[in-house]
């Protein structure tokens, strides 16, 4: 199965023959530390189901050259390189450091997949293109994961060779701020973050602190406690809590207490975690400005508090990541930032402005170019969507010599979608990340997904990937909760009945056909439910707009319960309640 490797290597080289790994032994070399023992048990696990024989992992001095056995070199490098050599008595995989080698085990797990044991004479050669190859998820606006759920994440990012991590936190760590606001069981605890920073280190990811600092302080400012502290003190909320979420929730940069209530939310993270870095946010800053200080130039309102909270975290000796949205909409400022800053340079659009990566290079500062799975606002990534945005945007890395990438994956208004149907939008920006002239968006590598990812030798699997995210696009889920609930959305959709109802039988036909496939699993059920969730919000608004056509009795209820489940096997309880009260309720 060479063709099914993600990503691609660099240099792959066959030679003549097989060879066949049962009764092997995986052998470490002095130099291999703890985290290549679990990655190599974990190729040991592997290996013995594939060849129904005891794979034994043992250690020696020097460098293992021993037939027989898979043996693992890592040298003293910082780059993470490696070579695997396939021959016909031994297996060698030895990297430039302990990093290149853990890489090198995951190719070599990749390979052995479904082939007994049995695999070809080989050569590879292969290495990053980008430093830093992340994954952001937001857990601030609906599901927040459980600790084994996360664990599961940070395993699929290390099999595709990410090596960077970070968690969106607003309200959803128990920070003393927020004691009496958020509830202590749908939040992170300290311990949690430990152990995932731990788990990370495991797998030679970055675990990144990210927190709100400057906008989107919905949970805080809303409170009595703390209100007094935000920028629009005449705010009036909506009744959507969703959108108010999204919008009005900058604190005010003037007031002195300010930084003295960020400084000690900083203060409680950053203990929790290794990185060198520490990603203070500072975006979408919305109402500088416009409340209590109007007439005040918003650029230098921005400036000057943003600077207050770099100071802070770099006195605690970390360097600082942040995004840069609000420094593009102020070219007057680009310049005035300590140039150690990282800028995160984000846009979600089909068509983004590549230019922007030009911009901050020219300035001087790192950057990561941080692209979208497009899966927020509905119930599964739109793959085709995603696909433009990802390429474009981690070219541009390319080209402008960035830092590295950070694919996001956001949940505005309540996160309905699953982590398991946001998956292609995750493996793409890994693999085109790692490998600039990775063969992307083909056919091939869709092949390689289908397999890898979701288990299914057909092809079919990303197919009808690509065509639940087409579907979801009938009728997003912001603009469904907007009708009910109130507030605003950009985002338009059908008022057709019967194009409505087209959507919805498409949605249901879709169910069906994930259903067909010959694997079944946990991420093609939670496909299929998100392909029945549009169907029932498609037949809700057509009934909205004057339809007649009634969707089955009891099928909204146990769609339900499967999303209930689904949902609880990965988070922790959250809002779910909010979005079951959505569907139980639809017209």
């Amino acid at each position: 199965m060479l063709h099914m490797l993600i990503p691609a290597p660099k240099t792959l080289n066959l030679g003549k023959g097989t060879t066949n790994l049962k009764n092997y032994k995986i052998v470490l070399g002095y130099t291999c530390d703890y985290r290549i023992f679990k990655a190599a048990q974990k190729l040991a696990a592997e290996l013995s189901a594939e060849t129904r024989t005891e794979i034994a992992v043992t250690k020696v001095l020097g460098e293992p050259a021993l037939d027989g056995a898979v043996n693992l070199i890592a040298g003293d490098c910082d780059c993470e390189g490696y070579t695997l050599a396939v021959c016909p008595k031994s297996v060698t995989v030895r990297g430039n450091s302990l990093a290149g080698l853990f890489y090198g085990i995951q190719t070599l797990r990749q390979l052995i997949k479904d082939t007994k044991g049995v695999i070809p004479v080989l050569d590879i050669e292969d290495a990053p293109d980008m430093k830093s190859r992340g994954f952001y998820q937001d857990i601030s606006r609906g599901r927040v994961p459980t600790v084994e759920s996360t664990k599961r994440i940070i395993d699929m990012l290390a099999y595709y060779k990410e090596n960077a991590f970070q968690l969106y936190i607003e309200h959803t760590f128990l920070f003393d701020e927020y004691v009496g606001i958020a509830r202590p069981e749908n939040a992170m605890t300290a311990a949690e973050i430990m152990e995932l920073d731990q788990y990370c280190y495991d797998n030679f990811i970055d675990f990144v602190p990210s927190l709100s600092t400057f906008g989107h302080l919905y949970r805080l400012l809303e409170s009595p406690k703390w209100k007094q502290y935000r920028e629009l003190e005449t705010y009036e909320p909506t009744g959507n809590k969703w959108y108010d979420a999204m919008v009005h929730h900058t604190i005010d940069p003037s007031n002195p207490e300010s930084i003295n209530i960020i400084g000690s939310m900083i203060d409680q993270y950053i203990p929790l975690f290794r990185s060198k870095y520490f990603n203070i946010c500072c975006d979408e800053t919305f109402d500088l400005g416009k409340g209590r200080n109007q007439g005040k130039d918003s650029g230098a309102l921005y400036l000057e508090f943003t600077r207050k909270i770099i100071d802070h975290v770099t006195s605690r000796g970390k360097t600082v990541m942040m995004w840069g949205d609000i420094i593009l909409h102020h070219p007057e400022i680009l310049d005035s930032f300590p140039k150690d800053v990282v800028m995160l340079n984000w846009n979600y659009s089909a068509e983004p402005p590549v230019e922007n990566a030009g911009k901050f290079r020219e300035a001087g500062y790192p950057q990561i170019l941080c692209p979208g799975t497009s899966c927020w606002n509905q119930m599964s990534e739109v793959a085709n969507y995603a696909e433009q945005n990802i390429i474009k945007m981690i070219r541009s890395g390319h080209e402008n010599g960035a830092m590295g990438s950070l694919n996001t994956a956001w949940g505005d208004y309540g996160h309905t979608a699953a982590i398991n149907t946001t998956l292609y939008g995750i493996v793409l920006a890994a693999a085109f990340s790692w490998n600039k002239d990775e063969n992307v968006p083909s056919k091939e590598f869709d092949n390689r997904v289908s397999y890898l990812v979701y288990g299914d030798k057909t092809g079919k699997a990303m197919e009808y990937v690509r065509e639940l995210g087409d579907c979801c696009q009938i009728l997003n889920w912001a603009v469904l909760c907007v009708k009910y609930f109130g507030g605003s959305t950009w985002m338009q959709s059908s008022s057709d009945p019967k194009e409505l109802v087209a959507g919805a039988n498409k949605a249901l036909k879709l169910a069906g056909k994930f259903r067909s496939l010959p694997v079944q699993n946990e991420i093609i059920e939670d496909l299929i439910i998100a392909a029945e969730g549009e169907y029932l919000m498609c037949m809700s608004a057509a009934r909205y707009n004057g339809g007649k056509k009634e969707t089955p009795a009891g099928f909204t209820q146990e769609w339900c319960k499967r999303y209930a489940a689904s949902w609880r096997r990965d988070n922790k309880e959250s809002e779910l309640y909010r979005i079951l009260d959505v569907f139980l309720n639809m017209k």
